[in-house]
């Protein structure tokens, strides 16, 4: 297995600012950002703890898509269930079924995620702070010498935690944050300004996300200026952001430049907003995948010549 992805596998319960009740789809930051690096390649494994239930819920789902499930861990008889309000602004909430002690107590530990990434090249995290953990996860990354992705939880991303994020972030080869993300940490209304600031950091590569404006990749060569891909109709942007940086470790991981980088990350986010849930993978959408990468490189390439 060559990518490991540790984050939340969830229940969403989905209802409609109409009031509509969509019933339940499959979530979680870590099943988005698994299906975002899944477009790309097969050897890729969701780390997570689930209930008893997962397999009933969502096991058919899971292998449509070639789900690599070893590192799913039953950790309670529940799944985790996400109850989620949309309202007519876009804006939404969310409220966990079962209290917030039971939706924390199903995370991978450090030493889970070693025991399920060894010999992988790249592992994501999506993550907070959490002192004890990241000293054990590092411990682990220096012993399996995997490369690893930090996509900041918003709840990190603030002004008064700016030298924790930092040391955390300098530890990590890629890091991925959104722009509102960016200007709380920077304590700054200017996104240019928070450009400024992480291309100061120096690391290895940095993922700004900027929804539907495309992105930002930062590395030590430069900033690259990274197009979205328009769809037909957006019917839920949950997940992209997730999706996006799944696959821009994957190309870290590959030696890809950092332009086709924020590519796949943006490929990636593009199949994730088509429908509520993460999309379901099979090789045809991984085909279609690959072509549009082409497609848009050559377009760079001419812009580049022009």
């Amino acid at each position: 297995m060559d990518y490991a992805i540790v984050s939340t596998a969830v229940a969403d319960h989905i209802r409609l600012s109409s009031g509509e009740d969509i019933g339940f789809r499959l979530g979680g930051a870590g099943i988005y950002a698994w299906s975002g690096i899944r477009l790309w390649t097969d050897s890729c494994r969701l780390i997570t703890g689930v209930g008893e239930d997962f397999s009933a819920l969502f096991g058919d789902w899971m292998r449509k898509s070639g789900a690599d499930v070893s590192g799913l861990i039953a950790k309670d008889a529940h799944t985790a269930i996400s109850n989620i309000q949309y309202f007519e602004d876009g804006e939404r909430i969310e409220t966990p079924e079962y209290g917030l002690a039971h939706y924390t107590a199903l995370e991978a530990t450090a030493d889970e995620i070693a025991r399920y990434a060894e010999g992988v090249k790249g592992v994501y995290l999506f993550k907070d702070l959490p002192e004890v953990f990241w000293n054990r996860l590092l411990e682990h990354k220096r012993k399996l010498g995997f490369r690893l992705m930090w996509e900041i939880n918003a709840d990190a991303a603030r002004a008064e935690r700016y030298e924790e994020v930092l040391r955390r972030a300098e530890e990590c080869d890629v890091f991925s944050i959104n722009r509102t993300e960016a200007m709380s940490l920077f304590d700054t209304t200017s996104e240019q300004r928070a450009i400024g600031n992480l291309v100061r950091w120096g690391l290895p590569m940095v993922y700004l996300r900027r929804g539907a404006r495309g992105a930002v990749v930062i590395t030590p060569r430069g900033v690259e200026e990274i197009p979205s891909v328009p769809v037909e109709q957006v019917i839920d942007p949950t997940g992209a952001g997730n999706s996006a940086s799944g696959a821009v470790l994957y190309g870290f991981c590959e030696g890809m430049t950092p332009y086709e980088c924020g590519l796949l990350g943006s490929i990636s986010a593009s199949y994730c907003i088509r429908q509520y849930g993460p999309p379901a993978i099979d090789h045809a959408l991984m085909a279609q995948a690959k072509q549009r990468l082409e497609q848009m490189k050559r377009e760079y390439d001419n812009a580049q010549k022009r």
